[in-house]
């Protein structure tokens, strides 16, 4: 016959908090992956970032000055300020003004 060791309470303690620590970590690692939703969020972001390249400009990294800029971009702009590149800039293109 065998018989079960008893477990000191203190013991059991240890043990039972080392599983909750075990389990709150488990649970923060599931809620860092990227689940359902938070795909959703990152191909509404995609395509926010595909919308804004359009009026950025490639060569010198500011916004070009348009019309079609949310508020938050004009904002922006302004404060960064807008590309003075001649090709995005219509005020200075030389073709334009001969």
């Amino acid at each position: 016959m065998s018989e079960k060791k008893r477990v000191p309470p203190w013991e059991r303690a240890q043990l039972s908090f080392t599983l909750a620590e075990r389990r709150r970590l488990r649970k923060v690692e599931e809620n860092e992956r990227p689940g359902k939703a938070r795909l959703l969020d990152l191909e509404e972001n995609r395509k926010r970032l595909a919308e804004i390249r359009k009026h950025f400009c490639p060569d010198c990294q500011r916004y070009i000055r348009s019309d079609q800029l949310a508020k938050e971009e004009q904002k922006i702009g302004e404060e960064q300020g807008f590309c003075k590149c001649a090709k995005n800039n219509p005020r200075t293109d030389p073709e334009k003004l001969a």
